[in-house]
């Protein structure tokens, strides 16, 4: 018997019974490789969610952010009184607290050129997401933004984000650039021209980005904003630790004005970011459908992986059966079975990474959207691929069960 272990360990079976048949398994193979390749691209645009949900927040600077109790996102983030944000400011720890204004806004396109024959009409209506602040306090840690406060004190003045989609009008139809300087256009029903472009990108609750002066947006908003804010950022003291600093500023308003904190939340920045992130990927239709679309993808792919198993265990019991009479025990045989599901993964799961990140590249040229290969997701994956088969593989063992030496006779 311990020579029959010694040459089971040194025969291949699982490979050579995927050889053996190479037009079912290139079939077999293909078939769950579409199956990881689902799930590639599910996890790539999860991902995109994820990370476009925080664009504007991880440029922001700020320690701490003051937000409305009442904040649903980033772009609908309510108001709340200005001199909440005057009073924080009083706390020992805070250097200082910046106010950032942000909100949906109506824009009309500019004048379209005539070259653009697949452009939207001129006078075209769209939602673009307006975001302001003080020139003299900047709140962006991006250098074409601090290089262009100059041109914000304007008021019908306002720079454009260059991720803006082509359908709001680029002069050279794709993008936003320099000859779209001064081009005149409507924002919030007031007459506005561009003074400037950067790159930052835009977000999910809108496909056009644009920022303006304090004083601008709040011609063109209605709000006051002397008066009120969409965001505080708070920047700390040198070496003061963000949580200990939020702990210690919540029982300092609660002991000054516990009014306060029945208006504003106070969050560190990560928890912000924390926030955010898990409020597009759990509560938002499109994070839903993403996750749901990993877990259909993975049941798809075990589904696949068990019906060759099977169908190919069943095809093989008498040479089951005659392992079995020689005396390998269900434990050896069902070890060829799950050695099958997982060459099977590996064999699938290699042309459906390159296939992804093809289509990943691909995908971010054509629609900007931001989806990358990471090392976390080829891994993820790799794991997910592994599991996938074993899970199917053990369902299949069960067909062992029925290859009994009697079955040869």
């Amino acid at each position: 018997m311990q020579t029959l272990g010694s040459h089971w360990r040194r025969t291949p079976v699982a490979l050579l019974n995927l050889l053996s048949q190479p037009a079912r398994t290139l079939a077999c193979v293909l078939g769950v490789s579409f199956a990881l390749l689902l799930i590639f691209m599910q996890l790539g645009f999860r991902g995109a969610v994820a990370n476009t949900a925080n664009i504007v927040y991880g440029k922001l600077q700020g320690d701490l952010v003051l937000r409305s109790c009442d904040y649903v996102h980033l772009y609908e983030p309510r108001m709340f009184d200005r001199g909440w944000m005057r009073m924080v400011q009083g706390h020992p720890m805070v250097q200082r607290v910046d106010p950032f204004f942000i909100m949906l806004m109506r824009w009309q396109n500019p004048p379209r050129p005539s070259e653009c024959t697949k452009a939207p009409p001129d006078g075209s209506f769209r939602t673009v997401g307006m975001m302001a602040m003080e020139v003299d306090h900047p709140v962006f840690d991006v250098s074409e933004i601090q290089d262009q406060l100059d041109k914000l004190k304007n008021p019908d003045a306002l720079l454009v984000d260059r991720a803006t989609r082509p359908e709001y009008g680029p002069g050279n139809c794709k993008q936003f650039s320099d000859i779209d300087i001064g081009s005149p256009l409507e924002l919030g029903n007031r007459l506005t021209h561009i003074a400037g472009h950067f790159q930052l990108g835009t977000g999910l609750a809108t496909n056009g980005a644009v920022l303006l002066s304090d004083v601008g947006y709040s011609l063109r908003s209605g709000v006051d904003t002397r008066q009120r804010v969409s965001l505080g950022l708070v920047r700390l003291q040198p070496g003061i630790d963000p949580q200990q600093a939020k702990l210690s500023l919540i029982e300092w308003l609660e002991k000054r004005d516990p009014r306060c904190l029945q208006e504003v939340q106070i969050l560190t920045m990560r928890e912000q970011l924390d926030w955010e992130r898990a409020r597009w990927l759990r509560e938002t239709p499109i994070g839903m459908i993403f996750t749901m679309g990993v877990v259909l993808s993975l049941i798809i792919g075990a589904a696949i992986v068990y019906m060759i198993l099977a169908n190919d265990v069943s095809n093989r019991l008498p040479e089951y059966a005659t392992l079995k009479a020689m005396g390998y025990s269900h434990v050896s045989l069902a070890r060829i079975v799950l050695m099958q599901s997982w060459l099977l993964g590996l064999l699938s799961y290699l042309p459906a990474a390159v296939v992804s990140y093809l289509l990943y590249e691909l995908t971010a040229g054509l629609s900007k959207i931001p989806t990358a290969m990471t090392w976390e997701r080829i891994v993820g994956v790799l794991l997910m691929a592994f599991a996938m088969c074993s899970v199917s593989g053990i369902m299949a063992m069960f067909r062992l069960w029925r290859a009994e030496p009697a079955s040869l006779f």
